[in-house]
């Protein structure tokens, strides 16, 4: 029963491994996004350390997430995608498996009383993103139940590994991945939560005209401000 047992792959097995696929599938012409974060803290700005501290209290409350940390910091995160309520992504294990990862738009009765919750103090689109807004307010958006960071139960996840783990380590590798891309660009996390940033301000009726320059200035990178569909 044993005969296909495959031991566990060290650290530098993975890498290598990682490395050749990604170039192997980026000879063949495919547009990957990978993802590589070796830092103890994988998050710097506000709302991608929300998304680690949302993380670990998952981890405190049964899910099992390290080895997805592993994977990721060890380069085998080979594309991720957030779109409107799903995260995409390929990760390089023993083989490269494929990881869809469904969640729950924020809307209805859950959006309205965070709204109600914020009390209307929310009057930048670009203090949003930043998370320089009012420590009540973002005691509200960051609650760990009822606020825009998606909890245990807002996840449906699928990978075409074999792992009956739930989430098996390369859906929790995307999970972190995830993270590292809502740090380099908050809107993202929104976009996840099948909502537009400017619902929770104080005047959402009025269109906001950010700076596009300035705000990659302040994350450091190129940003798009619209959405993937």
């Amino acid at each position: 029963m044993f005969e296909n047992f495959q031991p566990r792959l060290k650290a530098a097995d993975l890498k290598k491994l990682a490395i050749e696929r990604l170039a192997e599938l980026q000879a063949e012409g495919q547009e990957l996004h990978p993802v590589l974060n070796s830092s103890r803290k994988l998050a710097v700005h506000f709302w991608g350390s929300a998304w680690m501290k949302q993380l670990a209290l998952c981890e405190s409350g049964g899910m099992c997430l390290a080895p997805g940390r592993t994977l990721l910091r060890h380069g085998c995160v080979l594309d991720v995608r957030i779109t409107r309520g799903c995260i995409t992504a390929l990760v390089s294990a023993d083989e490269a498996y494929e990881v869809e990862l469904h969640i729950s738009p924020l809307e209805g009765e859950h959006l309205e009383a965070l709204s109600l919750r914020c009390g209307n103090q929310i009057n930048s689109l670009l203090a949003l993103l930043e998370g320089k807004v009012d420590s009540d307010v973002l005691k509200q958006l960051c609650h760990p139940e009822e606020g825009l960071l998606p909890t245990p139960q807002d996840w449906r996840m699928r990978c075409t590994c074999p792992d009956w783990s739930d989430p098996c380590p390369h859906a929790a590798a995307a999970i972190y991945a995830a993270g590292c891309l809502i740090d380099a660009d908050p809107k993202l996390l929104f976009t996840l939560r099948s909502i537009e940033p400017e619902s929770l301000l104080t005047e959402p009726a009025q269109p906001v005209e950010l700076d596009t320059d300035k705000l990659s200035s302040l994350f450091g990178i190129d940003i798009d401000l619209h959405p993937a569909e």
